[in-house]
């Protein structure tokens, strides 16, 4: 029986009898505007969890589609969330527009704005929607577009793009996908 036991221990563990069809690992996405976004960073800081998304073969250093998805658990008002990020944007970019617009019947809260770094190496477009969780906090959906090349280009065709894209923001959001 011993030799039995062994026999199949060595048989399974060494390939002798044909292997299963291995999946590959299921990877976390969402979706927005019709384009899937495939998780690529996790962090955890004091206060904030954040999942950030792009789409496949884009990376951290050149994307220009971003989705996030993020955690505060001790947070309750998402009016001032949203207020806090207006004032974080504007001491690093006071040139920075933006807009607030919250939703009366469910309290949501969007921002919506447009910066770019000191260098003017890109502009990028951002929308946050904070919603408050029923297991408590808050969760903010994060989308953006940035452009390298042609900022004013982007920035001209951004008017009508904005609207639906807020409109998008507050009428779903980011999907998650199955």
């Amino acid at each position: 029986m011993r030799f039995l036991s062994l026999l199949i221990l060595l048989v399974t563990t060494n390939g002798w009898l044909p292997a299963q069809e291995a999946l590959p690992p299921k990877r976390e996405s969402v979706s927005f505007d019709g384009v899937v976004f495939i998780l690529k960073s996790t962090k955890d800081n004091p206060g904030e969890g954040v999942k950030e998304f792009l789409p496949e073969g884009q990376n951290f250093a050149s994307w220009t589609k971003l989705a996030a998805l993020r955690d505060y658990p001790k947070h309750t008002d998402p009016r001032a969330m949203a207020e806090n990020l207006v004032r974080a944007l504007k001491k690093q970019n006071p040139g920075a527009q933006s807009a607030i617009i919250q939703n009366p019947k469910n309290g949501d809260v969007i921002v919506d704005f447009v910066t770019w770094p000191a260098d003017q190496a890109f502009v990028e477009f951002n929308i946050f929607k904070y919603s408050r969780k029923d297991s408590g906090g808050l969760v903010g959906q994060q989308y953006a577009l940035r452009e390298y090349k042609d900022t004013v280009g982007f920035l001209k065709s951004l008017k009508p793009e904005r609207t639906r894209l807020v409109n998008l923001m507050a009428n779903g959001g980011l999907v998650g996908q199955k």
